[in-house]
Order: structure tokens, then sequence, then C-alpha cells
């Protein structure tokens, strides 16, 4: 059964979508964005300062693999590329009226499964303490990217690893806008970049194998049981009405 949370278009994009086409047509898709700045990225700090304030956790998901896996530097410029799927999306969806309705769908979602994954944060959170085997690595000249990187970011909020759910469910609405034959190699060369950011949440030691293990498997889910179906009935009757009664 296909959740319904996230189902109905909010209120708060009223005057964005009558007017989405302003701002040489790009105004919902900056909006989208700041919302995704605004109730996820706020989110993400305060829970991750609040786990390393508290400094608690409540289980240690390293394995042996993970100790295997080698600290690839460079692989922070793949790490980096997560800043790009949310205004992928964003700006992607608005091909035509079906994808424009789909695309608010798809944020209201993205933001309710984020605050979902916060919680998880909070409950039950586990410490990234395979980052310190970054520090006894040669950095050469990614260093500052990574003194950025742990400048904004301490080593908590783990797992599932947001950055593959949220790129993932990103790879997946895009790739469902653009299923045809004239975009086969860009979806294909989209596929290999999630590929990249995937293997670089482990490279980098940001993450367990643990994290993005559970966070592929988060993304699968939400997309099969949530988000496609409800962006499914995006285009029936009823969901037409209510953003023409926005």
């Amino acid at each position: 059964m296909a959740i319904s949370l996230g189902s109905k278009p909010w209120k708060l994009w009223r005057s964005h979508w009558h007017n989405r086409l302003s701002l040489f047509g790009y105004r919902l898709p900056f909006v989208l964005i700041i919302t995704i700045i605004i109730g996820a990225g706020l989110g993400y700090m305060i829970t991750n300062q609040f786990s390393y304030w508290r400094d608690w956790q409540a289980f240690d998901p390293m394995t042996q693999l993970d100790s295997w896996i080698p600290v690839i530097p460079w692989m922070i410029v793949p790490y980096s590329t997560l800043y790009f799927y949310y205004p992928m999306a964003a700006f992607l969806g608005m091909k035509n009226d079906q994808t424009q309705r789909e695309n608010i769908i798809f944020h209201q979602i993205i933001l309710i499964l984020t605050w979902m994954v916060f919680l998880i944060f909070i409950i039950l959170p586990v410490e990234v303490d395979i980052r310190k085997s970054v520090f006894g690595t040669e950095l050469g000249i990614w260093q500052p990217w990574y003194d950025l990187l742990y400048e904004i970011d301490t080593p908590w909020n783990a797992w599932p690893s947001l950055h593959i759910v949220q790129s993932l469910l990103a790879v997946l609405v895009v790739s469902r806008w653009y299923n045809t034959e004239e975009y086969k190699w860009h979806i294909r060369l989209l596929w290999f970049a999630w590929l990249m950011l995937t293997i670089s949440v482990m490279t980098t030691k940001q993450h367990f194998v643990w994290d993005a293990i559970t966070g592929i498997i988060t993304g699968l889910v939400a997309w099969k049981y949530w988000m496609l179906p409800l962006l499914e009935n995006c285009h029936n009757e009823e969901s037409i009405a209510n953003f023409e009664s926005l």
C-alpha cells in the first residue's frame, strides 16, 4: 500500500505555483531550492551539532570492510557533487505541466523523508569515528576541501546516508522525466555520477558501509512505495483539481 504523506500540494506553494513561469520561467525551481536549503539544511546542522554535543552513540556499525576501503583524497570531488542534485531536480522538473506538478510533490516527499531521517539521527546516533583515518593520510591539494568540510560537518548524522538517499531519489525522478532515446546517454552519465558519489561517501570516510547500504535501501523503498505512486497520481482529476485550487 502506498504512503499518502505529501500527496497534496502545500498551501505555501500557492503564489509560486500560479506565477511559476515568472523570473524567466524559473520562479518555482528557485523557491523549491530555497525551501530545501532551509527545511533540510538547517535541520541537518541542528541535529549534527546536537549529536556532537550529546556525544553518545546507540551502536557501532564498523565492519572489516570499512577498514579495507582506502582513503582516496580526490573522491571529495564526487562527494561534493551532492549539492548539484538539488537544483538539477528542481530545474529539470519544469519540462511541462505534468513534471511541474511532480516537481512539487517530489520536493514535499524529500522534505518529509529527510525530517524522518533526522529523527533517526537523534534517536539512534552513530559517530563516524573512521574519519580519523583521514588525518593520517597525505591529502595534498585536497587538504583545504577536507578542512572546510570538517569545519561545517561534525562526524555524526551517519545513517542512513542522506547523501545517498537524496541523490538517489533525484536521479530516479530525473530518469523518469527524461526516459527517452534522446536523453539515453545523459541518464547513463547521471547514473555513473551517482555511483561515484556513492563510492565517495566511503572513500572519504564520511560514512560507514552500513550508512551507504541503509541509504540505498531507504531511497529505493521510499521510491517504490511512496514517491513513485504519488507521482503517478499527480495526473488524475483529483490531483489536478488540488493544484488548480491552490
